[in-house]
């Protein structure tokens, strides 16, 4: 090979590379989706998520920050009308949930925060968001009116003060005929999205969560005293909160 064709070689692998890193430097950074939603509970990186997420995998991975790493199913939930299990993993939090003490739900409609574990990590103006969801009083449980996806199940449902009322594992059928069922991104749901606007989503309540983990040991927080002050976002520590989680 002459030395001029060895030149024109080198110049254009050159241009190549270049093309590449502008384009990776235009493009956002690609966040890791999962099947499903978790919250970590503790320091020791306990993550509760919907039981039905994690039914049946072959592997098992919780997502964080970036991070991929191996999950085991630490405890499930044995009762057909409870749809919670807790996961470990070696990825540790910068901060855990805390349970409000009182196990009453919200007599009123109020604003509340849930999203799903990807959207969440993508939503810039996070810091500003102080609801997305509203509770349905008088309805059985904790129902929320929400623009939850597949992937939502196991997310964390969040008060104005940050506490954390529930976990989102189910969408209620709408009207007589209309079909319901989970949130975790199954390939069945691939491409399928969810109905447009807000739709009524099922949660397990803090009480009956806090139920669980105590009968199982599993450490957890609680307090009547709100996390955030009245202008800090819910959504911004639903981030921190936040877990992903891919069941293989």
């Amino acid at each position: 090979m002459t030395s001029l064709r060895l030149a024109r070689r080198v110049a254009a692998a050159a241009c190549a590379a270049a093309a590449v890193l502008a384009t990776a430097e235009e493009s956002p950074p690609r966040v890791l989706e999962g099947n499903a939603s978790g919250v970590f509970l503790n320091e020791a990186g306990d993550v509760l998520t919907a039981r039905h997420a994690v039914t049946g995998c072959r592997s098992l991975f919780v997502l964080k920050d970036g991070r991929v790493a191996e999950a085991t199913v630490r405890v499930t939930s044995p009762l057909a009308d409870l749809d919670i299990a807790v996961l470990r993993s070696d990825i540790k939090p910068y901060l855990g949930a805390t349970f409000p003490r009182s196990e009453a739900l919200p007599a009123a409609t109020i604003s509340v925060f849930s999203e799903a574990h990807g959207p969440l990590q993508r939503m810039a103006d996070r810091s500003a968001v102080l609801g997305n969801a509203l509770t349905v009083p008088g309805a059985e449980g904790l129902q929320l009116l929400s623009g939850a996806k597949p992937g939502a199940s196991g997310s964390a449902v969040l008060d104005a003060g940050g506490l954390l009322l529930g976990v989102v594992v189910e969408r209620i059928a709408a009207a007589p005929g209309a079909s319901g069922g989970t949130l975790s991104r199954l390939p069945s749901l691939s491409g399928s999205g969810a109905a447009a606007g807000s739709t009524r989503v099922r949660a397990e309540t803090a009480a009956r969560i806090k139920h669980f983990l105590r009968d199982n040991g599993v450490a957890y927080s609680e307090s009547d005293t709100p996390q955030l002050g009245p202008q800090q976002s819910p959504a911004a520590r639903a981030a921190t909160l936040s877990v992903g989680v891919l069941c293989g």
